[in-house]
């Protein structure tokens, strides 16, 4: 998720929501001429009307963890963790509306392109304590777009909306055979400052008294493109004589999950063959992840995904279970910074290594 729900949510910048009836549906499909180079709306989600791209930016494959109600403790929220292209937005809107009008707008406008509200934070509260605050930030605060955009010259966090009436929802569903994750939050400017303002490249976004800001944030689910060339018997053979390990790319797992995919077929058709071929080889199979999420959540997913591995070699081709040993590593032994997409796909991986 820097920027994220940090532009939003502080204590003590949050104040009580409207209450006025939403106003009917405003949301305008012409682009505005003062829109940021290059930005545009969604595709299935349309602007509110007079409003204004004051800023956009896209991460082409990257994590994102979407708020929704926490089913084992109702009236919570948890994280629906996402992977895909994923977009920001920040509009500007005139004075003259309302958090709330505008909140119920952008509701109505995503129910009508086909997505279903996951969750509502509404309305807002005067001196809300730091704990909801914090939890909804450390949620949403994964995706890279939010490495730096806004920062002040210190390098500290800043504020887009001090002392305004802040709501934000959540929604999931299907647009454009994609599967679509979305948060729309909304903050209204009570009170300007000239030290809450936000920076992009030393110049001040400012927003004028009763201006609403709109955040926009869009997961689309979509497969990384797959670069990796599947390996060989022969070369996992070579790797393991020279090196004693090898790193395996072509074993797949869904985003938080421990069951092997189908897709994965391939790659352990190969090493099953080197197995079958060098029947005294013993194999120390590890699993290994990126830094996305907790240490312990990590190591415990990385182990249960090596087990899935070595439930596969025992019960589809049938090697032994005692020449193999499952460990997890969690994000231990990165072999690239975790610091953009392509070398976090490079840490999450399988690797083999000769006992």
């Amino acid at each position: 998720m820097g920027i994220s729900f940090t532009a939003f949510l502080h204590p003590e910048r949050l104040a009580r929501c409207g209450v006025a009836a939403a106003a009917a549906l405003s949301i305008a499909s012409a682009a505005q001429a003062a829109d940021v180079a290059g930005a545009k709306d969604p595709a299935f989600l349309k602007r509110y009307q007079g409003s204004q791209i004051v800023f956009s930016a896209a991460r082409s494959f990257d994590d994102y963890a979407l708020v929704v109600p926490d089913p084992a403790h109702p009236g919570n929220w948890t994280s629906d963790k996402r992977e895909g292209a994923v977009t920001r937005l920040f509009y500007r809107v005139p004075a003259g509306h309302t958090a709330l009008e505008l909140l119920r707008n952008y509701e109505q406008a995503t129910k009508e392109a086909g997505l279903a509200i996951a969750y509502e934070q509404m309305p807002c509260k005067e001196d809300q304590p730091r704990e909801p605050a914090d939890r909804i930030y450390n949620l949403v605060q994964g995706t890279g777009i939010t490495a730096n955009p806004f920062v002040t010259r210190t390098g500290s966090y800043v504020f887009a909306a001090p002392l305004g009436s802040f709501c934000f929802f959540t929604a999931k569903g299907a647009a454009g055979g994609q599967d679509i994750g979305l948060t729309v939050g909304v903050v209204e400017e009570k009170a300007p400052n000239q030290d809450d303002r936000m920076l992009m490249a030393q110049t001040p976004l400012k927003f004028a008294q009763g201006e609403i800001l709109v955040m926009v944030d869009v997961v689309a689910t979509k497969a990384m493109e797959n670069k990796m060339v599947v390996v060989k018997a022969i070369d996992i053979a070579d790797a393991l004589a020279n090196k004693g390990f090898i790193d395996l790319y072509g074993v797949y797992f869904d985003t938080d999950k421990t069951a092997v995919k189908p897709e994965s077929a391939a790659t352990l058709d190969e090493v099953a063959t080197l197995l079958k071929i060098d029947r005294s080889l013993r194999l120390e199979i590890s699993g290994h992840t990126d830094n996305s999420g907790k240490r312990d959540h990590n190591l415990k997913l990385s182990l249960g995904r090596a087990q899935a591995v070595v439930q596969t070699l025992v019960a589809k081709y049938g090697i032994d279970a005692k020449r193999l040993i499952a460990k997890g590593y969690g994000d231990s032994k990165p072999v690239a910074p975790n610091t953009n997409a392509e070398n976090k796909a490079k840490n999450r991986r399988v690797e083999l290594r000769k006992i």
